[in-house]
C-alpha cells in the first residue's frame, strides 16, 4: 500500500469512528432526532446534490448555510457546530476516492501540502486576534478574479488544455509550500481557501484531479480536528447530520467516480465556475 492509500485510510478510519460517535449520540437521544427541525426525506436529497456538488470542489459549507438558513434548521449560535458535524463523514470518503485512485497525486508533494498547511493554521491560530478578517477576504476576492484571468488565459494559450501533472518539483514545489502556509494562516481567520487553494495548484500546473485531491484533504482536515467536542455538546440538526451523513456520503462515492472520469478540460472548466461562485459570495454583502 502507497503512501497516499495509507494517508486516504486513515480519514476514512476517522471519519467512520466519528459516524459511529454521532449514531450513538442519536440512539441515545431518539426525541432529539425527531423533534429536530426539518423533513429527513427532503434534507437527504439535498445533502445527496450538495455532496455530489462538493467532490468538484463547490463548497458544502456555503450551500449547507444557505440551506440551514433558509429551511430555519438552526440558529446562528449552532450554525458551525451544524457544518462540521455533516462535512466529516462523507467528507472523509471524499478524501479516500481520491487519494485510492490511480496516480491522483505525487506523496511528496501530498506530505509538503499537508504539512505547510498545519504550519500555517497553526500561525494563524496565534494571530487571528491581530487580524482584520474582512480586509483579508476582500483580498482573496481580487486574487481570486486576477487568477480566474490567468487561468483562462492559459487554456486559451494552449487551447484549452490543462495541466497535467501530479505533483511539483523544483521551484514550483518550494511555491506551493510557502503559499500553502500563508493559505493555511488566512483560512484561520473565517475566509474560505478552497477557490484560492484550487486557483494556485492549477497555476502550477497541477491536473484537475489532483488539484482537487488536495484541496478536498485540506477541507477534511481541519473540521475533523473539532468534530469530538461537537458531538459531546449536542448543538447540531441531527436531523440534517444523519442525511450528510447517509445520503451525503454515497454521493460522495459516486461524485469522485464521476469526476476522476470526466474530460480533464470539462473538469477545469467546472473549477472555473466554482472560483467565480466563490468570488461572488465573497463580495456579495
Amino acid at each position: 500500500m502507497n503512501i497516499q492509500r495509507i494517508i486516504g485510510t486513515a480519514f476514512l478510519i476517522c471519519g467512520l469512528v466519528y459516524a459511529f460517535f454521532l449514531a450513538r449520540e442519536m440512539v441515545k437521544n431518539k426525541e432529539k432526532l425527531r423533534d429536530a427541525e426539518g423533513n429527513l426525506s427532503l434534507l437527504c436529497v439535498l445533502q445527496f446534490i450538495i455532496y455530489f456538488l462538493c467532490t468538484i470542489g463547490v463548497s458544502d459549507f456555503l450551500l449547507n448555510t444557505l440551506m440551514i438558513k433558509r429551511l430555519k434548521l438552526a440558529d446562528d449560535k449552532s450554525l458551525p457546530s451544524c457544518l462540521i458535524a455533516a462535512t466529516i463523514v462523507p467528507g472523509a470518503f471524499i478524501a479516500f476516492s481520491y487519494l485510492k485512485a490511480e496516480n491522483s497525486i505525487d506523496a511528496l508533494t501530498l506530505i509538503l501540502w499537508m504539512v505547510c498547511l498545519a504550519v500555517g493554521g497553526v500561525l494563524g491560530g496565534r494571530a487571528v486576534s491581530s487580524m482584520d478578517g474582512a480586509v483579508l477576504k476582500k483580498i482573496m476576492g481580487y486574487a481570486l478574479i486576477f487568477s480566474m484571468i490567468a487561468l483562462i488565459v492559459k487554456m486559451a494559450v494552449s487551447s484549452g488544455s490543462s495541466g497535467s501533472a501530479i505533483g511539483l518539483s523544483g521551484v514550483k514545489l518550494v511555491i506551493m509550500c510557502v503559499m500553502c502556509v500563508a493559505i493555511g494562516f488566512i483560512n484561520m481567520m473565517g475566509v474560505p481557501c478552497k477557490p484560492a487553494a484550487t486557483a494556485l495548484l492549477l497555476l502550477l500546473g497541477l491536473s484537475p484531479v489532483a488539484t482537487l485531491t488536495l484541496v478536498l484533504v485540506l477541507g477534511c482536515i481541519i473540521p475533523m480536528s473539532g468534530g469530538v467536542s461537537i458531538v459531546k455538546a449536542g448543538m447540531y440538526n441531527r436531523k440534517m447530520v444523519l442525511a450528510a451523513m447517509t445520503a451525503g456520503s454515497a454521493a460522495s462515492i459516486l461524485g469522485v467516480m464521476l469526476a476522476i472520469s470526466m474530460n480533464q478540460t470539462l473538469l477545469n472548466i467546472l473549477l472555473l465556475g466554482v472560483m467565480l461562485i466563490a468570488v461572488i459570495s465573497i463580495f456579495k454583502k
